[in-house]
């Protein structure tokens, strides 16, 4: 199917992928290609929905790395824990689940109502409450009074307005104000990622803590340095093709 797809998005997401990887093989070593890109997002989304419907094969799989920084976090103050599209990044909230009783995870509508029913009985967990972005004042309130963690992803994003930062020399939007005003109001923020390495382990690994009251523009600073180098490291993984990305 994908020469199909290729002809049919020339000037589309397949099209922004190549121009994308293009302008980044100027900041990092990679030789992958749009094809290679396509192919990552369709066995991490397959082990994303394998993994959300508790098959064995996937769960057996993960591996989690720096746990230490996510429980004692959590031990401190709520915490905004965050993640970009990289991965089976699908599982990120689902792992959440092992550090607190009471996570909250905010998405974007996406596909047809159909779609987002499955989606959502997918995702469903005893400790996980999802909310879309309008419930945002209930998200925050219900965070705080549950001293729980908010799940989210800050390198996309739909109908709002994000941080503007530099990504491999081009101007881009991150969507951090969701965690810095978490932030600013006593939350730590978590950075975590995950991968499938060589061996096809699907790695969740936390990254960084970032305590309550940071100074709000070294946080977004320092955020986008994290995400460069994460994309950088694992460029297969990413999801280039996304419409906003490289948009302010």
């Amino acid at each position: 199917m994908f020469p199909v797809y290729k002809a049919l998005h020339t000037e589309r997401a397949y099209g922004r992928t190549v121009r994308h990887l293009a302008n980044a093989k100027a900041y990092i070593k990679t030789s992958i290609s749009a094809r290679d890109m396509f192919k990552g997002i369709f066995w991490n989304a397959l082990d994303s929905y394998r993994g959300l419907a508790r098959f064995k094969s996937v769960e057996s799989r993960i591996v989690y790395e720096n746990e230490e920084i996510i429980r004692e976090a959590v031990k401190q103050s709520p915490v905004a824990a965050i993640s970009i599209h990289q991965g089976a990044f699908e599982l990120l909230h689902r792992s959440l689940c092992r550090y607190s009783e009471h996570v909250h995870l905010i998405t974007d509508s996406v596909g047809n109502e159909a779609f987002r029913e499955v989606l959502k009985e997918l995702r469903s967990d005893p400790h996980l409450t999802e909310y879309h972005p309008e419930e945002t004042g209930k998200l925050i309130r219900d965070l705080f009074k549950t001293k729980g963690i908010l799940a989210m992803v800050f390198d996309q994003g739909k109908n709002t307005k994000g941080n503007s930062v530099e990504l491999f020399g081009l101007k881009s939007t991150l969507y951090l104000r969701l965690p810095q005003k978490v932030n600013q109001m006593g939350a730590s923020i978590v950075t975590f990622r995950t991968w499938t390495n060589t061996k096809r382990q699907i790695v969740i690994r936390f990254e960084s803590v970032y305590p309550p009251k940071s100074d709000p523009e070294k946080l977004v600073a320092d955020i986008a340095k994290e995400t460069e180098t994460w994309i950088s490291e694992h460029p297969g993984q990413w999801s280039w093709n996304y419409h906003g990305n490289f948009k302010v």
